[in-house]
């Protein structure tokens, strides 16, 4: 059984991300918050190949992060389970975001972005706080305040009851759709 944590904060993105590079980024996210499918089947595309030869090598779990309609900046995506943020960012950097990413050459891909920014995660169980933190491409994770492994028994925080109440509210208008 895996934990929930909670994130709030972005990423800038100099220059911002193209059309495919959004698209990309997007569609690998694990929320099913973006998801727009309408529950009907959608066709293989040629892109659907070229994502799965770049995800090949992920990181375990999903992808958490999204980028904005702009695609000035990345953020968490909403999405349930956001364990694997840190090594996902890594990931998408390396592979699609940075000079020598493995999508430099494909078309759409520019691979010449600057990260910047910070996004703060709290762990639901131990109530851990961590900080993702990019300046120029560089990555670091710091802990903030530790956790306490006995605080997972105690009720959900005010800000967590609504946060969930928010994604039952998107499950539930999804479901009826």
């Amino acid at each position: 059984m895996g934990y929930q944590t909670d994130f709030i904060g972005y990423l800038q993105i100099e220059p911002p991300l193209g059309p495919r590079e959004r698209s990309f980024i997007n569609r690998i996210s694990g929320s099913p918050f973006l998801q727009e499918s309408g529950g009907a089947l959608r066709v293989a595309d040629e892109d659907d190949e070229v994502l799965r030869e770049l995800t090949s090598g992920a990181p375990r779990g999903w992808s958490n992060w999204t980028s904005c309609p702009q695609g000035c900046c990345l953020s968490y995506d909403g999405g349930d389970k956001a364990n694997h943020m840190a090594p996902w960012l890594k990931f998408l950097m390396a592979t699609f975001l940075v000079r020598g990413a493995a999508a430099e050459g494909i078309e759409g891909f520019s691979c010449d972005h600057v990260l910047s920014g910070m996004v703060v995660g709290s762990r639901r169980d131990t109530r851990e706080l961590y900080s993702i933190t990019v300046r120029d491409n560089e990555v670091e994770v710091e802990l903030l305040w530790p956790g306490n492994p006995k605080w997972s028994d105690y009720p959900r925080l005010a800000y967590q009851t609504e946060i969930d109440r928010f994604r039952s509210w998107v499950a539930d208008r999804k479901a009826r759709e």
